[in-house]
């Protein structure tokens, strides 16, 4: 009975060693010595524990004891000179591998051990004896009859399990490695090889077990070592599969694999120096393309793209494949070169035409080109050939977003998600799918969802951060700043001042600076008095030259620096956007006193003479924002063009860009007018209304005091609240909003109308 259950317990210990729960394994040897101090099995894989979490002087304690009880078992000797041998003791090491030997003669992984020793410590002679006496017995024709016998037998099954393994009969390979393990136990190769055929066909544990077996009977087989990282890192141990590949370079520091597969997981731990010092010494090793490739994608981690360029060129020039050149397009792309990202990508797919990332990644490019159907047909062709390809369905959602076909955007975002239920991306691009048609609190909580699967999912709280300002400020201004994760460098990197937290200025010198949009700095630069009312010995602007003139008349700023120039001095710095959570504005705490911005008056004198008509209503018109602004605010020229038949209105066009259109139309055109937002103010002081989508013309006119019109889409930005046709940022402000996504035409019904009866108000009050 005492037996059996000492079988039992071993048994079940050495399950937990194979699984790799060394500590479970060590717990249950313990407790076996605890009641039976002389249980040899116990103490030996005690011992053997302790040599792989590298506790060598333990190890050498647990080995002694059992050689004292045991002093037959010759692995115990082979074990005690690998622990010699981590420890430096290379003459103790030798003495123990040749007691192993002496115990028994035929044992080839002792001889092994030796001669490795033999060789680092120069003792040629006795090496090449070593060597005929069995230590390569592949390579002597003298080794004993019965080992090489063994051998050949072992290597015959070896090289026809390679054969079975070729023509993908895995099963096959498997049962002619295990067949060479049991005539020649420990062989690398066969080992290595097995390991590979049970990885494959979804056996990872038992590929864990047979690596470990193999490492037990030869410590110093680097190849063991590395191959069991490969198989815990697929299992996710990526600490066990780090330390396995340590261990390989401690034994073999030329072993660029190790280094390689190293290289991989300090990356995933955010250890992207270490990773690329490592991956460099892969290549220095063996200058392998696949090793290009991999240093090329830690470079772009590092915004590095012209190096990521530079590598992924010479992975090409060794191997021309087609992912390295999906590879190529995608760093490229990062650098705006959309017709050579897509050249690129075109390459890849001819190399090797059913490639669906390939063709997916040429989706992405033809998007950004503007191409939306183009881009649609490719998602489309990819999932033609991999149907649950969740990015390709959550990219084609984005497209279809695009052309404001929502409810089948939202069905693939859906459809990348059941494919892929932590899918981050996908519940970040389904909520603002979700946004668009103001289903606000499902939007809030798939941004959420994102956030909670990827924490550092930058875009993720930004969306939600304008989501929540929609109706709450207080939260969604938090979440607005993760912005500056989605940018190059944050303003304290850039300017090497601290952020400003709000308290008393005490007479510091402060920066402001603008950021994004020309609209986002005429709107928020309301709030440099009220920097100024803080204490500030001086408020210094940093923005764009386009806006320099118009924020010299800003009230609280003393000094306006164009972006580039070299700044004065200063001991603070914020940015503009960033002053409504620091003061803690409320919707109903805006500072709304307009005018805050101003025309000059010179200029104004200038312009009059351009736009005086007698007894109509001046009004500017603005029909389209930049190109990079989101497709759903463009409107069509012609709605407006429909107002200039209202009697006794006059159009003036405040339009920049796309103006061609104008040609022939009853509109004044004043493009060639507007050098900067400073000719505009002073044009927009001359008018009597400006009628405009959502542009930056919108907040100059608002700023001004002007009487502005806001033409706004169904899903209006953030700053425009819902459900109000004023604005609490501007009081001479009326917002026009969609009653339905893309309907500009109802929406313009109600601007004619408005436009007659304001008009006629207008032609009363000239009157009087």
């Amino acid at each position: 009975m005492v037996q059996q259950a000492d079988n039992d317990r071993l048994r079940e210990a050495l399950s937990h060693y194979k699984a790799g729960r060394l500590n479970e394994a060590r717990a249950v040897y313990l407790a076996m010595l605890k009641q039976q101090p002389h249980q040899v099995e116990a103490m030996l894989l005690l011992g053997i524990i302790a040599y792989q979490t590298q506790e060598y002087d333990r190890a050498l304690g647990y080995f002694q004891q059992v050689i004292s009880i045991k002093p037959d078992w010759p692995e115990t000797y082979n074990n005690l000179g690998a622990c010699f041998w981590e420890q430096g003791k290379i003459e103790q090491a030798i003495a123990a591998y040749k007691q192993a030997i002496a115990v028994k003669p035929d044992y080839h992984d002792a001889y092994k051990n030796l001669a490795l020793a033999l060789e680092k410590q120069g003792k040629r002679l006795e090496l090449r004896e070593t060597h005929q006496r069995g230590g390569s017995p592949h390579q002597s024709g003298t080794a004993p009859e019965k080992l090489e016998k063994r051998y050949q037998e072992a290597l015959a099954h070896y090289q026809q399990a390679i054969s079975w393994y070729q023509k993908g009969k895995k099963d096959k390979a498997i049962a002619l490695c295990r067949q060479a393990l049991l005539a020649h136990p420990g062989h690398s190769k066969t080992v290595n090889l097995l390991g590979v055929c049970l990885q494959n066909t979804g056996k990872p544990a038992e590929a864990v077990s047979v690596y470990r077996e193999a490492i037990a009977l030869n410590p110093q087989d680097m190849s063991l070592h590395n191959n069991l990282g490969v198989v815990l890192c697929s299992l996710g141990h990526k600490e066990q599969a780090l330390a396995c590949y340590e261990k390989a370079i401690t034994i073999d520091q030329n072993c660029a694999d190790a280094y390689y597969n190293a290289a991989k997981i300090m990356e995933e731990q955010n250890r992207r120096k270490e990773a690329m010092a490592y991956c460099k010494k892969a290549i220095a090793i063996k200058p392998k393309a696949e090793f290009y490739n991999q240093l090329g994608i830690y470079y772009q981690g590092c915004e590095n793209l012209a190096e990521a360029i530079a590598y992924c060129k010479k992975a090409i020039a060794i191997k021309p494949k087609a992912e390295f050149y999906n590879q190529l397009g995608i760093y490229y792309q990062g650098c705006e070169n959309l017709a050579e990202a897509a050249k690129q990508c075109e390459q890849a797919i001819a190399l090797k035409p059913n490639y669906p990332e390939a063709i997916c990644n040429l989706g992405m490019i033809l998007q950004e080109q503007g191409k939306i159907a183009e881009a649609i047909g490719q998602y489309r062709q990819a999932l033609a050939i991999k149907p649950d390809y969740p990015g390709a369905y959550d990219k084609m959602g984005t497209a279809l977003q695009e052309q404001g076909k929502l409810a089948e955007a939202i069905a693939c975002h859906q459809k990348a998600i059941a494919l892929k239920p932590d899918f981050a991306e996908a519940y970040n691009n389904l909520g603002l799918a979700l946004q668009e048609q103001l289903k606000l609190q499902e939007a809030i909580g798939y941004y959420r969802h994102a956030i909670a699967l990827n924490p550092d999912a930058a875009m993720a709280h930004l969306n939600l951060g304008m989501c929540l300002l929609l109706q709450d400020f207080q939260q969604g201004f938090v979440e607005y700043e993760w912005r500056w994760r989605l940018v190059p460098e944050t303003p304290e990197e850039r300017l090497g001042k601290s952020l400003w937290d709000g308290s008393p200025l005490a007479g510091k010198t402060i920066l402001l600076h603008t950021e994004q949009g020309y609209g986002d700095a005429i709107q928020f630069v309301r709030y440099a008095p009220l920097v100024a009312q803080r204490g500030a010995g001086k408020v210094i602007l940093e923005t764009n030259r386009a806006l320099r003139r118009l924020f010299t008349t800003a009230p609280g700023v003393q000094e306006v620096v164009v972006k580039g120039e070299p700044l004065p001095a200063f001991d603070l710095q914020v940015p503009l956007m960033s002053l409504p959570r620091i003061l803690n504005t409320t919707i109903e705490t805006i500072p709304d006193r307009i005018p805050y911005l101003y025309a000059e008056e010179k200029e104004a004198v200038k312009y009059s003479e351009l736009v005086r008509t007698e007894g109509e209503v001046k009004v500017g018109i603005v029909w389209s924002p930049s190109d990079k602004a989101p497709k759903k605010r463009f409107c069509p020229v012609s709605l407006f063009l429909e107002l200039s038949q209202i009697p006794g209105i006059s159009l003036y066009s405040l339009q920049k860009e796309h103006t061609d259109i104008l040609d022939g139309a009853p509109i004044q055109d004043l493009r060639e007018l507007l050098h900067d937002f400073a000719d505009t103010a002073a044009v927009i002081s001359q008018l009597d209304l400006v009628i405009s989508v959502d542009t930056a013309v919108a907040h100059l006119a608002g700023a001004l005091g002007k009487p502005v019109w806001v033409l706004l889409p169904f899903s209006p930005d953030w700053r425009w609240l819902l459900d109000r046709s004023s604005s609490p940022w501007y009081p001479t402000m009326r917002l026009f909003r969609q009653q339905q996504p893309g309907d500009w035409s109802e929406l313009f019904a109600r601007v004619k109308s408005a436009l007659l009866s304001w008009s006629g108000e207008w032609s009363v009050m000239i009157r009087k």
